[in-house]
């Protein structure tokens, strides 16, 4: 599925093109708007077994992501 610039409006209401994802507090933020909302694309495992503990998200999402981890992350 592709998303179209102007389907992403819905979602960021911030100008992404200069954000500095390699701050820990920026990279969390931008992982709990991407998950709260649903958008999954470009959320890697490896982002998720990082920082799945910092993020504010609903117990049953955790839940979730915690199965898929534990299912699908092993590689």
């Amino acid at each position: 599925m592709r998303i179209r610039k102007s389907d992403k409006r819905i979602i960021w209401d911030y100008d992404l093109d200069n954000i500095n994802l390699k701050k820990e507090e920026i990279k969390i933020w931008y992982l709990n708007r991407k998950i709260n909302y649903g958008d999954f694309l470009g959320i890697t495992k490896k982002d998720l077994i990082k920082y799945l503990p910092k993020l504010k998200i609903s117990p049953a999402m955790r839940k979730l992501l915690t199965n898929f981890i534990k299912t699908y992350a092993r590689d």
